[in-house]
């Protein structure tokens, strides 16, 4: 099995070695391409199926990402739908979040992805906000993909608000790559282009009603993804992603459309905050002391400079609150990872007891 095909679906040298000890398992690999509730469907070398997890996958898994998402690689057993995934191999690059509500889960959303792009639109509603994107960008850090930001519907804005939108996106992101989009006049859509090169999978993320579809429909030169109206009372789109999918365009690079986030809840850890905060780490240096955590330390440069204006203060604020975030996710991780000790070595206390029990009798 030379796996030709999956090469269009980004099938590497990576892929092929960790696939060899499994080539002679009747395992066979794909790449999933759609994933809705606990059905994926998967590109293989005999084309597109429709695979779910095995019992034993469901057994092993520990979280809700050890499970596959839209970009991964799996490798899967069967000779007819639905297909049963046994494995999921390792990533490279992905996006993830912490799960909604009280859970302390990492959710992943895309996976094998080179490059995220964070979407956000200048119609004048809530889906440009400098505080969202620098959560965003700490998400993208986290999972290893490269982050460019994307400012979409720039058709609707003056020359006036361009300019300030610009500056507004380029006092969070840093090196980060700012482009001013339009998906109806195609304004900015071969910079966009000129980032895929054959090969590479790009993901879309942002709030809902940005635009992600119409981008991507905009790559693929066809109406192949559903986008929504704009609704006139809070110039919002209308959701209209539900599950992740991943589509090949020309040229050979590879994008994936993604739901709509709704909470920016980012599963990470204080290194990716520091990625995104730079000016306040490069500060951080020059603190009086090592564990300063930049509140109210005497001698810390951090605080110095966020009184002397050359630190904006909400971008300090937003900082001490994401680092504060982190603590209280690692306290309840840990406070997690403890009971779930404690209740597996109850359950081994248990099956010891009935093991002496029944050899006793």
């Amino acid at each position: 099995m030379d796996n030709h095909t999956l090469i269009k679906f980004g099938w590497n040298e990576s892929c092929e070695k960790q696939y060899s000890e499994y080539k002679n398992s009747g395992l066979y690999p794909g790449r999933v391409v759609a994933r809705t509730g606990h059905q994926y469907a998967v590109e293989t070398e005999q084309g597109r199926v429709v695979a779910q997890v095995s019992g034993h996958f469901q057994y092993v898994a520990v979280e809700k990402s050890d499970y596959p998402a839209a970009g991964d690689w799996v490798l899967f057993r069967g000779d007819g739908e639905p297909f049963i995934i046994e494995k999921v191999l390792d990533r490279k690059g992905f996006f993830s979040r912490l799960s909604a509500g009280n859970e302390c889960e990492e959710q992943v959303i895309a996976s094998n992805i080179d490059i995220m792009f964070i979407t956000a639109a200048l119609e004048g509603a809530r889906s440009f906000t400098e505080r969202g994107i620098e959560r965003y960008i700490v998400m993208v850090r986290e999972g290893g993909a490269r982050p460019v930001i994307i400012l979409n519907k720039c058709d609707l804005c003056t020359e006036e608000e361009r300019s300030d939108f610009i500056q507004r996106a380029k006092s969070v992101s840093g090196e980060i790559p700012v482009l001013m989009v339009s998906a109806l006049t195609g304004e900015g859509m071969e910079a966009m282009r000129s980032l895929l090169c054959q090969g590479t999978t790009a993901a879309f993320t942002g709030p809902s009603g940005v635009g992600k579809s119409a981008l991507i429909n905009s790559l693929l030169d066809e109406n192949s993804l559903r986008t929504g109206a704009i609704r006139d009372d809070d110039k919002r789109g209308r959701h209209t992603t539900t599950h992740q999918e991943l589509y090949v365009i020309e040229g050979g690079a590879m994008v994936i459309d993604t739901p709509g986030l709704r909470e920016l809840r980012p599963y990470a850890e204080a290194e990716s905050v520091e990625m995104t905060f730079t000016e306040i780490a490069e500060a951080a240096v020059s603190c009086k002391f090592k564990d300063c955590t930049h509140t109210d330390e005497p001698g810390c440069n951090v605080l110095r400079l966020v009184s002397e204006g050359a630190i904006e203060h909400d971008r300090y604020q937003s900082y001490i609150t994401l680092i504060r975030e982190m603590e209280v996710f690692e306290m309840r991780k840990t406070e997690k990872g403890r009971a779930e000790q404690k209740a597996r070595e109850k359950n081994l206390s248990k099956v010891i007891r009935q093991y002496k029990k029944n050899y006793s009798d």
